[in-house]
C-alpha cells in the first residue's frame, strides 16, 4: 500500500517543477527590469537629463549626441505589449515592450527570454545596444542574430 501511495505521489508530482505561464512571464518581466535598469548608458543619460521631464533644446541635443534616444528611461515606465510562450527543446518567452526614451520618444522593442538559461535578449536598435561581448559585431550582425533567434524559437 505504501509503495502504491508513493508511486501515485511521484506520478502526480511529475511536471510540477516546470514553471507555469504566469511564472514564466513574471521571470521575463524581472529580467527585463534588471536589463533596462542596469544598462550602463542609462546612467550617463540620467546624468544629462537629471530626472527632468521637460528638457531644453541644449539638453535634448546632448542626449541625442550620446544616443539616449535609443535608451529606455525606466523599467517601471515600460509595458509589455505582447508575450507568447513557446516550448521547443527549451521554454522561451517572446514578446514586445513599449516605453519612453530619455528624449521622450516612444520605443518599441522585441525580446526573447529563455527561462532555463535565465538569458534575455532585447532587439538591438543602435550601437549602444552592444554589450562588451558583442563589441566586434556590427549592428547589422546583431540584428541578424536576433532575427535568427526569433525565427528559431518564437514560432
Amino acid at each position: 500500500m505504501k509503495a502504491r501511495g508513493m508511486m501515485l505521489l511521484c506520478l502526480l508530482l511529475v511536471g510540477c517543477d516546470q514553471p507555469n505561464d504566469t511564472q514564466l512571464r513574471l521571470d521575463a518581466s524581472r529580467q527585463l527590469q534588471w536589463t533596462i535598469d542596469t544598462n550602463p548608458l542609462r546612467a550617463d543619460c540620467e546624468n544629462i537629463a537629471r530626472g527632468r521631464e521637460w528638457l531644453t533644446q541644449r539638453t535634448l541635443k546632448q542626449l541625442e549626441t550620446r544616443g539616449c534616444q535609443n535608451v529606455l528611461r525606466s523599467a517601471s515606465e515600460t509595458n509589455f505589449i505582447t508575450t507568447a510562450i513557446y516550448r521547443h527543446s527549451m521554454t522561451i518567452v517572446c514578446g514586445s515592450i513599449r516605453g519612453k526614451s530619455f528624449t521622450g520618444t516612444e520605443l518599441n522593442r522585441r525580446f526573447v527570454y529563455s527561462s532555463e538559461e535565465k538569458a534575455l535578449v532585447i532587439e538591438p536598435m543602435s550601437d549602444q545596444d552592444k554589450t562588451r561581448f558583442e563589441g566586434q559585431k556590427s549592428l547589422q550582425q546583431l540584428q541578424d542574430d536576433f532575427n535568427r533567434q526569433t525565427t528559431q524559437y518564437c514560432q
